[in-house]
């Protein structure tokens, strides 16, 4: 199996365009990396992809991941989206989408679909050639709910976080408003977990990264109040639906003993983690954990 970092920012990337913090101001100057947005990868055999999460910045991952180059006039290299929210960084690159003729499948929660459909820049991908699913997150394997392709490859397993809503629907609490996947290759049993999006790592999520050989995990913030204490925003992390990397009841903390491989994705330009001489990269590295960049290729396999 095959995971493809294809952005390893959260919403507005790195720089972010109206950001002067120190990590966008190294990124413009060429002292750092920049970051576009969080999209992963995943495929079998590297010619048929499964992709989680759709930034708008799709494009231009594409066009830096040969892998997904089309291979004739007109050619889909995915064969569905699956969403793990209905955030606008995590879904605004559907509309990237909207010249596509080949059929894809949009795969998402009830309430995700119920978000987003009935928005203009969405709804075309409700009727054919595509087609949405909305699963209920309940642990069945909804890889047959693709095609029989993609279920002859994988297994594929929803799992309910706990998250919110998107601002521009209140920040509530709903089930399915937040879902992690769990995509697991039949012929190794090689297997994934993406949960780029949590605000608690609860004991289900625990469960689910103990079971996985490699946790692709939410890393937005490092600390729950490093916007407002660096006068970026006056919001905390945890208000805005992200548990915080760092600290006593941190994510580091809880998965700082498991034996697989755990990966932070989904970086917000304020995380000091983005500086690797920084005492919260040092924190990650001593955990024998890992912070993605765009690009990343992460390959699993089992003996």
């Amino acid at each position: 199996m095959i995971v493809r970092i294809l952005g390893s920012a959260a919403g507005g990337g790195v720089p972010q365009w109206n950001c002067g913090c120190g990590n966008c101001v190294r990124a413009r100057n060429g002292e750092a990396p920049m970051r576009t947005q969080s999209s992963i990868a995943v495929s079998a055999d590297e010619r048929a992809w499964l992709l989680i999460n759709v930034s708008v910045d799709l494009a231009r991952q594409f066009a830096a991941t040969p892998e997904l180059w089309p291979v004739a006039a007109r050619a889909t290299p995915f064969a569905a989206v699956l969403l793990t929210d209905a955030n606008v960084d995590h879904t605004a690159g559907l509309a990237e989408l909207r010249q596509d003729p080949d059929a894809f499948v949009v795969l998402s929660t009830p309430v995700v679909k119920s978000l987003l459909v009935p928005q203009l820049a969405y709804e075309r991908f409700d009727r054919p050639p595509h087609r949405w699913i909305a699963c209920d997150p309940g642990g069945r394997d909804i890889a047959p709910d693709i095609d029989d392709a993609i279920a002859a490859q994988f297994e594929i397993r929803m799992v309910d976080v706990p998250g919110l809503l998107p601002g521009y629907a209140g920040r509530g609490t709903a089930r399915g408003a937040v879902v992690a996947y769990v995509l697991r290759e039949r012929a190794s049993g090689a297997s994934v977990l993406a949960a780029p999006v949590f605000s608690d790592l609860d004991e289900t999520l625990m469960e689910a990264a103990r079971a996985s050989d490699v946790v692709l995990l939410d890393g937005s913030f490092f600390s729950d109040d490093e916007m407002p204490r660096d006068g970026l925003m006056r919001k905390t992390a945890r208000s805005l639906g992200h548990a915080p990397v760092g600290g006593v009841d941190g994510t580091l903390a809880r998965v700082r003993g498991l034996a697989n491989r755990r990966v932070f994705v989904h970086l917000n330009n304020s995380n000091p983690v983005l500086d690797p001489a920084s005492p919260a990269a040092q924190d990650v590295a001593a955990a024998g954990c890992e912070i993605a960049y765009d690009g990343m290729r992460i390959s699993i396999a089992r003996v």
